[in-house]
């Protein structure tokens, strides 16, 4: 719809959000150039904070300013986080613009309520999240799901008490860990084995694939007292421009044993699959945007589920964040990072960012590493730098005041003490990494 038929818009109700309430909202007509005028101070307060709307969805009404009461302690807390005091004209009459929020790639994240006192920006914030509650325009993303978490983040900075030691790892980190502490990191089509070995991280074998296929996704699979090591194997056919290699077709998932013989071959029933994942014996294949669930039985490895998802998975970690014996599944397709729990009827999403465009690289990774008992997200951004993501109340928020650029940060319990270690890497000529050991 073009600019002169949005501005021209009349009067909409609205039965939950805006100035006071129902019975005080009033029809009001604007003329097109006092909207007009409220617009230009929406689009810059959208400006502001890094966010977009539907103009199609602009409606104005009319009515006062909340008083300060229970009911309204959210969204008045909401408008002063983001620096409009409300309170200050609390009772006055006020004009509401209300709109659909949306991120910059287009998600929708709720509706947005501009309150103009005197014909100028008094209030500002947004109705949204799982709760459909009033949040603050500095609050990116919420929780899409209740996820029931039984313990949030308490960050105050990463444990001192470690000690430095030296080793052996790729700038690329690794993929996936078994029980024994061995992580299995990929690097030019290989799958590279490290562990500790006494007081230094080595490289304790290469496994290399062979006829024309690189190993593109690793993930240990429990069974029984062993963790057999899936490794998903695809034909490149061709590179990018910078001479990165593109797989256009998964063949087959190999699997070894802790000897690492080769126990079995899955083929897929599938082409495009790019990761693997495993919990409690299962073993998930992403292809495009589904999660394929293959469970051993007598016959062998055999597709037993297929989950549809809205996006492709280029990583996955599976980890328990709050420690409340539920299993939270982290995904990432280049693009996003995503938050689902597992349930009977499927993957439920609860979380998830919403930029749209290519800024994630590498492995996932989580680790308590202030100690607090639960544990941070951590995924590196196209520089090389780590974003960690820590765990509240209102959704996933980064955390990056500690992080330099160009670090890098993998946690794992290298010396299985049950205290989560990391291998940490500077930036610098050659990217030198060092292993960062917990005092047990």
């Amino acid at each position: 719809m073009k600019k002169a038929m949005w501005l021209l818009l009349g009067v909409c109700l609205f039965c939950m959000t805006g100035c006071s309430n129902d019975e005080t909202d009033q029809s009001l007509s604007l003329s097109a150039k006092e909207q007009e005028a409220y617009i230009k101070q929406i689009d810059t307060i959208m400006d502001e904070f890094y966010w977009s709307y539907d103009k199609d969805s602009l409606t104005f009404r009319g009515g006062d300013v909340p008083q300060d009461s229970e009911e309204s302690t959210r969204l008045l807390s909401a408008s002063q986080d983001a620096g409009y005091s409300l309170k200050s004209v609390a009772g006055s009459q006020c004009v509401t613009a209300s709109a659909e929020l949306l991120h910059y790639n287009g998600d929708i994240a709720g509706e947005v309520n501009c309150i103009f006192v005197n014909n100028q920006l008094a209030g500002v914030y947004y109705m949204g999240g799982f709760d459909d509650a009033a949040y603050s325009l500095r609050e990116r993303n919420p929780f899409l799901a209740n996820g029931n978490f039984s313990a949030y983040e308490n960050w105050t900075g990463m444990n001192t008490e470690y000690r430095v030691l030296n080793g052996s790892l790729p700038e690329e980190g690794f993929v996936t860990k078994n029980r024994s502490g061995v992580v299995a990191s990929i690097k030019n089509g290989k799958v590279e084995l490290y562990h500790l070995s006494g007081s230094v991280i080595s490289r304790m074998r290469t496994l290399a694939p062979g006829g024309g296929l690189q190993a593109i996704s690793a993930a240990y699979v429990e069974s029984g007292e062993d963790d057999l090591l899936a490794v998903l194997l695809a034909d490149v056919t061709e590179v990018d421009s910078e001479g990165e290699p593109v797989f256009k077709r998964s063949e087959k998932v190999v699997l070894y044993d802790s000897t690492l013989q080769v126990v079995a071959e899955v083929p897929l029933e599938t082409e495009g699959c790019t990761a693997l994942g495993s919990e409690d014996g299962k073993l998930f294949l992403f292809v495009d945007q589904a999660m394929e669930v293959y469970e051993l039985s007598e016959d062998g490895w055999r597709r037993t589920r297929k989950e549809s998802l809205r996006h492709r998975v280029t990583q996955c970690h599976i980890t328990d964040l709050d420690g409340n014996g539920e299993m939270e599944y982290l995904l990432t397709d280049g693009m996003d990072l995503y938050l689902y729990h597992r349930l009977e009827s499927g993957l439920l999403k609860l979380w998830s960012t919403h930029l749209g465009v290519e800024s994630l690289y590498g492995a996932l990774y989580s680790g308590d590493l202030n100690g607090d008992g639960v544990k941070e997200v951590y995924i590196c951004d196209a520089t090389g730098t780590t974003i960690r993501y820590i765990l509240t109340e209102r959704g996933l928020r980064s955390s990056n005041e500690d992080i330099q650029y160009g670090q890098a940060i993998y946690p794992c319990d290298w010396n299985g003490d049950g205290i989560d270690d990391y291998w940490n890497i500077t930036e610098g000529v050659g990217r030198t990494g060092s292993l960062y050991l917990s005092r047990s």
